[in-house]
């Protein structure tokens, strides 16, 4: 379970840089918003929705805010999932009081090192919109990871039937097979097409792939390493990531392929290596585990917050200002 409780403290940790500083609305202090007999503070719901406003983002870019989510604005299904993030890890605190689950002391430490660490880092736009100091902050850090324990501990209660995994396997293999088969790849980044078209040209002509990179590639930090632009990917997100049907077999060189206005990349296959049948096997069981167990300890988190009451201070709700 450590892959996904990283994802998850990714995730609010990344959220956590959004503090200290005066906005407008009311002190930090100043209760926003009641979930059942909790206050939650101006500061507190600043810190989530910061959180929310960034992952989407980072998931769909700036012109986010112009996109229609089913009839929601992409403004109202922030504040949506701000609150229901509030409200799991609030439910998260409750259960963990009433199953004797509680943050060691190294988690503890490692909480306080993260809120201090994000404090120094965080955008001063952003800061000036909440009010927060890091003796506030670090509570929040410790229940977002709190939160983690708790999801875990409900997930690791599922248990998960052999027989389900062994057909999840047979159905899955061959797919689980390309996805992690590793590629390892020389790449040359250009900045017009002219020049891509000349490099990829030459490239395919059968001219020194290393040769081109040192004198073509514009990237300054693939230029001052020594692997030449050489880099080991999974087939599936080279396939992604580069917007390719399938994978050039070794020896092979493809491009230029567009990555936006000024980059082009030509590529070139050095070596494929495909799992074993064992590593697929591996890779499946722990898939299948996690699927059902993350869909089963979401589901009971989702009821603990189904069960809650809501309930906006509108005096100050309205006041509240955006990240964007």
């Amino acid at each position: 379970m450590k892959k996904r409780r990283k994802g998850l403290l990714g995730l609010l940790l990344a959220g956590m840089l959004a503090l200290t500083a005066c906005g407008s609305g009311g002190t930090a202090d100043t209760v926003v918003l009641k979930i059942d007999n909790h206050d939650i503070t101006k500061y507190e719901y600043m810190v989530y929705l910061y959180t929310t406003t960034q992952s989407f983002v980072s998931a769909a870019g700036e012109d986010v805010w112009n996109l229609d989510f089913d009839g929601q604005t992409a403004d109202e299904l922030v504040e949506e999932r701000t609150i229901s993030t509030l409200q799991s890890v609030l439910a998260a605190k409750e259960y963990a009081a009433a199953h004797d689950i509680a943050l060691t002391d190294d988690q503890k430490e490692e909480a306080a090192a993260a809120a201090k660490q994000f404090l120094s880092t965080v955008d001063a736009d952003a800061l000036k919109k909440m009010e927060v100091d890091e003796e506030k902050l670090v509570p929040l850090m410790e229940a977002s990871y709190l939160y983690s324990l708790v999801y875990d501990s409900i997930a690791s209660e599922c248990a998960v039937d052999e027989t389900d995994m062994a057909d999840y396997y047979a159905e899955q293999k061959d797919q689980i097979r390309s996805d992690y088969t590793e590629l390892k790849v020389a790449t040359i980044l250009v900045d017009d097409e002219e020049t891509a078209n000349k490099v990829a040209k030459r490239a395919k002509d059968g001219e020194d792939f290393a040769s081109l990179f040192r004198k073509y590639d514009v990237d300054p930090k693939a230029q001052s390493g020594e692997e030449n632009g050489e880099t080991t990917m999974y087939q599936s997100y080279m396939l992604s990531n580069f917007g390719l049907t399938e994978a050039p077999e070794v020896g092979k060189v493809v491009g230029p392929i567009k990555m936006d206005e000024s980059k082009y990349f030509i590529i070139k296959t050095l070596e494929k290596t495909v799992p074993t049948e064992e590593e697929v096997k591996e890779k499946a069981e722990t898939g299948y585990k996690d699927k059902i167990q993350t869909e089963y300890a979401e589901a009971r988190i989702g009821e603990m917050v189904k069960a809650q009451k809501v309930e906006k201070v509108k005096s100050v709700w309205d006041t509240l200002e955006k990240f964007h």
